[in-house]
């Protein structure tokens, strides 16, 4: 028994409530102007009566819509989590990939020509990483956007019988969230690429330092450092798209029971 069904009673109620009022409809001047207080009370007690008849009813819909858009956002979470681990995951590869071994610590120590090759080679070797890690967010993107567009359709099924909004309205805020979460989550899409530029970027224009010894050394440390940023930044987006999410979830819950 759902909404818009229960609420039949309250409609049944008004009816009940004009019958009372029909025959006072010859009365009505006169007592207006003889009793107004107790006309006004009168009406007044009826529709507190209607109040606490419907109260139930508005109640449930209350729980239901709040219930379907938690499960929205319970469903959506994991993505995010996911995205989190990911960027992480990665950060991790690419701190041990940019990390030089002892053999071309080595080789540094041979001279500045050296040092120079290892530079160019250290900037290709982070760019191919990095482009390697852009390849794996791709899909990640792809799939959160399909996830929002089933289950926000899902979340409008469920909704329905219990929305006091009209059809119309309601397609209308469901659709409105789904544009909006898709959007965030191609912007956060475009904000890790943009991420993974910019580290390719930094890394690709940093100088070897002298002396050569020291090389190595710097070189990784700078990249350790650059590599941070990217995941502290990357991850800060990513609870940004998750809060967005509960504040666009929330938004909606208050148009739908408005």
């Amino acid at each position: 028994r759902n909404l818009k069904e229960s609420i039949r009673d309250g409609v049944d109620y008004v009816g009940n409530f004009l019958e009372k009022l029909a025959p006072l409809r010859s009365e009505l001047q006169p007592r207006l102007y003889h009793d107004p207080d107790g006309l006004r009370k009168l009406i007044r007690n009826e529709l507190e009566s209607l109040r606490v008849k419907l109260s139930p009813y508005v109640d449930e819909a209350h729980r239901e819509v709040g219930k379907h858009l938690e499960e929205l956002r319970y469903r959506l979470r994991p993505f995010t989590e996911e995205l989190l681990d990911q960027v992480s995951l990665k950060a991790r590869e690419l701190r041990r990939h940019l990390m030089p071994s002892r053999e071309v610590t080595a080789q540094l120590l041979e001279g500045a020509d050296e040092v120079q090759r290892f530079a160019a080679g250290y900037a290709e070797k982070m760019a191919f990483h990095a482009d390697q890690v852009k390849d794996i967010f791709r899909p990640y993107a792809d799939r959160l956007v399909t996830e929002i567009h089933r289950h926000v359709e899902e979340l409008h099924r469920n909704v329905a019988p219990h929305a006091p909004a009209s059809p119309e309205k309601l397609n209308q805020y469901v659709q409105e969230l789904s544009a909006k979460l898709t959007q965030n989550a191609r912007d956060l899409h475009q904000k890790i690429q943009s991420n993974l530029e910019q580290l390719k970027g930094k890394l690709s224009l940093r100088q070897p330092p002298a002396p050569a010894e020291r090389a190595a050394e710097a070189l990784a440390r700078e990249a350790q450092r650059r590599v941070e940023e990217f995941r502290r930044d990357t991850h800060r987006q990513i609870r940004a798209f998750a809060r967005a999410l509960d504040q666009e979830t929330e938004e909606m819950r208050l148009k739908l029971l408005s």
